[in-house]
């Protein structure tokens, strides 16, 4: 769901009104908030009913309802994707938005006014849905029984929403108000920029050092947006600081991550050390043991030590510089004709939809499985004793500095991918189920098995990550480079008329 408000956020956040102007009036314009706020809400009632209705059918295997769980909210969001982001492109809802008396002037209140239909089917979505949600959820509270592990009562409806509007909408809509009313501050006094440093674009680099300032904040600020707090005092956390120094990995803090119990993951936030936190939510705390729990932690160093999140960063920079580059092409080249300007623009959003849909799927899937081999090596790390032939510890076959260096301890990945399994069993989620960011769970599993039987795989698929990150770190550079001189050239070129 985050995807999703990032991308209608980002919308808001670069159009001044409609792109195509399809639907204008006040009846019409209605009509077709309306229908693009209900229509997924009915959608996720339909699905709501369908997962109750296998869950009943077959109680003692759970999985088919799981599955239709899963694809219904995949055909939700793409509901809203396609309905929320049409209003923004094809009617006046954001000019009249930026018309009404007194918000308007105000920065990020006109953004937010604008994003209220979306809020509001996502809530509608919500409540259709809780029914489903807590039926699945009770599954797992059942395993909590099966394994002797303390036990919660599952979400209420209010605690429901509550968990879900922190850490699904205002998780990414506090970062993204925060730049949206930077834009407008920067946007209002443009004039006074422009004279004062004498540069036609330093507006848009203002706006793109803001973006830069809440991305580096934001993990202090989500930290409160969440409920969390810090894992006190204990076993676990020496144990977690002692392995953290043996990586040399730097945060500010270890934080419990308040889900009422009924989540059980964790997570790392944060650009630079003194503003990186690392989560692990309560479920995890109490369903797993620390083996386990040190496997997971491993996994989030990894996406430190690995600089996903930079990488992530960067990727993203190269979306702000195509949009950049088409915008500046779009004026030259349209030459005042619309169509022209429309067409230049689908072909914009085509870019950026396959650059999303696509491209940062499987750069996720890939950084997911580099951050579970540092997972692996965090627990070999961490002391955990090989019991199983293994081509690090014990290598039976073509043993060498190879498989040494290069290998995977085979108990360590086994207990990993048993980690793993909890974590999704835990959560209500098949271990077969499909993700586009993350690989399903059973094959992630099987691909470290496989890692610690074949050391050498280890060593290609890390050199295909490498590759992977050197063509985010060109694409970013080489858009960059481009952006920057064709503002530049602009500037030139405003001047010369002037």
């Amino acid at each position: 769901m985050y995807l999703l408000v990032i991308g209608i956020s980002a919308l808001v956040l670069t159009l001044n009104g409609p792109l195509y102007g399809l639907i204008s009036g006040p009846g019409a314009l209605a009509a077709a908030l309306a229908a693009t706020t209900l229509l997924p809400a009915v959608v996720a009632l339909c699905v709501m009913r369908q997962v109750l209705r296998l869950l009943d059918a077959d109680p003692a295997h759970p999985a088919r309802g799981q599955a239709a769980h899963a694809r219904g909210m995949g055909i939700i969001q793409g509901l809203l994707a396609v309905g929320q982001g049409g209003v923004m492109l094809v009617t006046d809802w954001l000019a009249w938005c930026d018309r009404l008396p007194v918000v308007g002037t105000w920065p990020a209140i006109s953004g937010i006014v604008a994003l209220l239909p979306l809020l509001a089917s996502i809530l509608l979505v919500w409540t259709a849905l809780y029914p489903a949600d807590r039926a699945v959820r009770q599954i797992a509270v059942e395993l909590y029984l099966l394994r002797g592990k303390p036990l919660r009562p599952v979400w209420r409806f209010v605690q429901y929403l509550l968990y879900n509007l922190r850490h699904q909408v205002l998780f990414v809509l506090v970062p993204m108000l925060l730049i949206l009313a930077a834009s407008d501050v920067i946007g209002h006094y443009s004039a006074v920029v422009r004279r004062a440093t004498g540069q036609m674009y330093a507006p848009d680099v203002l706006v793109g050092v803001a973006a830069i300032v809440v991305a580096v904040i934001t993990p202090e600020i989500l930290r409160h947006v969440w409920i969390t707090q810090r894992l006190p005092d204990g076993a676990l956390r020496d144990r977690l600081l002692l392995l953290a120094g043996k990586l040399r990995l730097r945060f500010r803090e270890i934080l419990i991550w308040r889900s009422g119990g009924m989540i059980v993951n964790a997570a790392v936030m944060g650009v630079v050390a003194p503003l990186r936190y690392v989560l692990i939510t309560d479920g995890m705390l109490e369903q797993m043991d620390d083996a386990k729990i040190e496997a997971v932690f491993g996994h989030e160093a990894g996406h430190v030590k690995r600089h996903h999140i930079l990488f992530f960063l960067l990727f993203a920079f190269t979306s702000g510089c195509l949009a950049t580059i088409f915008t500046l092409h779009t004026h030259a080249t349209a030459g005042g004709l619309l169509d022209t300007q429309q067409l230049l623009v689908a072909r914009l959003g085509a870019v950026l939809v396959f650059k999303w849909g696509f491209v940062f799927g499987w750069i996720s899937r890939r950084f997911e499985r580099q951050a579970d081999i540092y997972g692996v090596r965090t627990l070999a790390l961490s002391g955990l004793p090989c019991l199983q032939p293994c081509a690090v510890h014990a290598p039976v076959e073509n043993p060498g500095p190879a498989a040494e260096r290069d290998g995977l301890c085979a108990t360590a990945a086994h207990v990993f991918g048993d980690a793993l399994n909890e974590v999704a069993l835990l959560n209500g989620i098949r271990p077969e189920a499909r993700s586009w960011r993350h690989s399903s769970i059973s094959s992630r599993s099987r691909f470290l098995q496989q890692l610690a039987q074949e050391p050498r795989q280890v060593r290609r698929f890390e050199r295909g990550v490498l590759l992977s990150k050197l063509g985010i770190l060109i694409a970013a550079a080489v858009t960059g480079i481009w952006a920057a001189y064709d503002l530049k050239m602009l500037d030139v070129i405003l001047r010369a008329l002037s």
